[in-house]
């Protein structure tokens, strides 16, 4: 069974109010960043495997989960600003910063401005430029994930039949996914279900992409750094969002910097715990 959370609440940062959970009570504290439609507890595997050893806090962007939504200011540099001040409310000393997908992005550009508050990066699989340049050339994934939200269903058994259509969740279905998507939805008293994803968001977010620079945030990371790339495709064999040739120019560039290729995970699998090797990798390095 994965072990509770020993906190589940809110924390004011600045002008933003978060949503975190924390497993884990002794060690170097691991702050978890989500991906784009995401919520804290996709890391719950990864909890699972630290917790013994380490304070492990993941909480929900802003616009996602049960975090404040503000109408607008969706950007990598503002998630990076509120990170910072997460770190600041929650009087963290140089935590450990992990970032899957939107996450990884994220904590690259965290770690290149703000190389003071952290003492190591894990990236999962991103922290490149993005293979499209819009929504009309999105990968099939990403669409189907961002077309879920502000989308009402009948009920959650509906939703979960929905998404066990995609070819790269259903097959490794597990508790984590369960578990993750139950923190998905906001369940209406007719019994139907939304995503709690502020959609406009997420679409801002898109928009503003390029203020990003992930291949300009290189050269500045001091922070020893692991890169795990999700080698598997999704629908097809090559849409993965990072590639092998875009994953040996971070894995050169940034100047202290391990890289593990793995060729057996896709993009949602490497993180829940469907195969041990992507947290093994991970505690291995943050201890080493």
């Amino acid at each position: 069974m994965p072990i509770e959370p020993l906190k589940n609440g809110l924390v004011a940062c600045d002008e933003i109010t978060l949503h975190y959970v924390e497993w884990g009570k002794e060690g170097t504290p691991i702050i978890c960043l989500h991906g784009l439609t995401a919520n804290a507890y996709c890391f719950q595997a990864f909890a699972d495997a630290f917790a013994s050893n380490h304070r492990v806090i993941a909480y929900d962007l802003r616009g996602r989960g049960d975090s404040d939504k503000p109408s607008t200011g969706y950007s990598v540099p503002i998630h990076a600003r509120d990170l910072a001040a997460f770190i600041d409310a929650l009087q963290l000393e140089q935590p450990i910063i992990i970032g899957h997908s939107l996450g990884a992005l994220i904590a690259l550009y965290f770690a290149a401005h703000y190389p003071d508050k952290l003492s190591k990066l894990v990236l999962i699989d991103a922290g490149a430029p993005l293979p499209w340049s819009g929504q009309d050339d999105m990968p099939t994934w990403l669409t189907a994930a961002i077309s879920r939200l502000g989308v009402t269903l009948p009920s959650y058994q509906d939703y979960l039949a929905r998404l066990k259509q995609a070819p790269y969740l259903a097959p490794y279905w597990n508790q984590y996914i369960d578990l993750y998507f139950e923190h998905d939805v906001r369940i209406e008293q007719d019994g139907s279900v939304i995503s709690k994803a502020f959609a406009h968001g997420i679409l801002e977010e898109g928009l503003n992409y390029p203020q990003a620079q992930p291949e300009a945030q290189w050269e500045q990371v001091q922070a020893p750094t692991l890169l795990l790339r999700a080698g598997q495709g999704l629908f097809s064999e090559s849409d993965q969002l990072l590639s092998q040739e875009d994953a040996k120019r971070i894995h050169h560039t940034i100047a202290n910097c391990a890289y593990r290729d793995l060729p057996n995970l896709n993009h949602y699998t490497i993180i829940f715990g469907v195969d041990p090797v992507p947290a093994q990798e991970i505690q291995s390095f943050i201890e080493g």
